[in-house]
């Protein structure tokens, strides 16, 4: 088989006209061992990318004998695949059978139907992102022409994987900032901007079920009081052992969210029952009557607790948050109720 210097045009095409889009490092690869198959006088091809002390995260082959042969050489961690990577040169093994530089491999491929391998190096000035295989059923050597042009797909596989490892990263660096951005650093508890999210979900939500929800708002009594005493690195503790407990006491689908200092809001979705929002009220007061031992110093808190009810009507998280806010406030001037609602209808 002679190389078809036309399809090989074509394949380092396709490679430019996608440097610039978003295709996933997986789809790149098993593209590329496919097209390699048509275009160079090898039965099968393979490639694993490879990173120092961790096993590779991404591998692909033409078909299931050149997986088998992937996986085997990471799984020996010998094998020409290895060599090339750790050299940076090709490697070049036209009869497995009186090779012996790889005697694990070569024993359990040739065994396999492996005749001979010929790897590349995914090569991009200094750094190696692993290798190309091409695999035949048949030994002899690869022409000098099959050769240079295998090492030139491999040069510009690797050139594109970096750019999409890069599309990646930078991918990733703005789903962490992203996520930070919606949470509260100190308790990972959802912040007031995810919670105002989740309750606009909830509503829509809500319109479909019919039934009733209820956002609850806690206020920790006497947090700073402690927080100025004690330090602040006491507060932290306070806030997140308060997380934990309030935590412990939610119905599966419940959200937690920190608004801002010491307060709190819990969003319950479909009630049956206004009953069943008060329950909880009652149950956060329980939970936070317990005394927290921080640092060695035991502290008591109670805490009041508003709660917004609605059943239908166009409410919005932000007059959720609100009304629940009022009450909780109502709660604070009204000490002989433990907690009060504000109903939204």
């Amino acid at each position: 088989m002679t190389i078809d210097y036309a399809d090989l045009s074509d394949v380092l095409s396709e490679f430019a006209r996608t440097m610039v889009t978003d295709f996933p490092i997986q789809d790149i690869l098993d593209h590329l061992v496919k097209r390699i198959v048509g275009v160079l006088p090898v039965t099968a091809a393979g490639v694993t990318l490879i990173s120092p002390g961790a096993d590779p995260r991404y591998i692909a082959a033409s078909n299931g004998s050149a997986l088998r042969f992937e996986q085997l050489q990471s799984e020996l961690g010998e094998g020409p695949c290895m060599a090339a990577y750790h050299s940076g040169e090709a490697v070049s093994m036209p009869d497995l059978r009186t090779d012996e530089r790889f005697p694990a491999f070569s024993s359990q491929a040739a065994d396999a139907g492996l005749v001979a391998v010929f790897t590349f190096p995914l090569n991009h000035g200094d750094q190696r992102l692993g290798a190309l295989d091409l695999y035949r059923d048949e030994p002899g050597p690869l022409s000098a022409d099959a050769m240079s042009a295998a090492q030139t797909l491999a040069d510009v596989a690797a050139a594109y994987l970096l750019n999409a490892q890069a599309r990646t990263e930078l991918q990733n660096t703005s789903d962490r900032s992203i996520e930070a951005a919606l949470h509260d650093p100190l308790t990972g508890l959802p912040n007031r901007v995810l919670m105002a999210q989740r309750i606009a979900h909830a509503l829509l939500r809500r319109r479909r079920s019919n039934k009733m929800m209820a956002v609850l708002f806690v206020d920790l009594d006497g947090f700073k009081t402690v927080n100025d005493t004690h330090g602040h690195r006491a507060g932290d503790e306070i806030l997140v052992a308060v997380t934990e407990r309030l935590t412990g006491i939610l119905r599966p689908g419940d959200t937690l969210a920190r608004q801002s200092g010491d307060e709190f809001l819990i969003l319950c979705e479909d009630l049956e029952l206004p009953s069943q929002a008060d329950a909880l009220a009652d149950r956060v007061h329980e939970v936070l009557a317990a005394p927290l031992l921080i640092s060695g110093i035991e502290v008591t808190l109670t805490a009041q607790v508003g709660t917004a009810l609605t059943r239908r009507g166009n409410d919005t998280p932000e007059a959720l948050i609100h009304a629940a806010d009022l009450a909780m406030y109502g709660a604070k001037r009204e000490h002989a109720a433990r907690y009060q609602r504000g109903a939204r209808r």
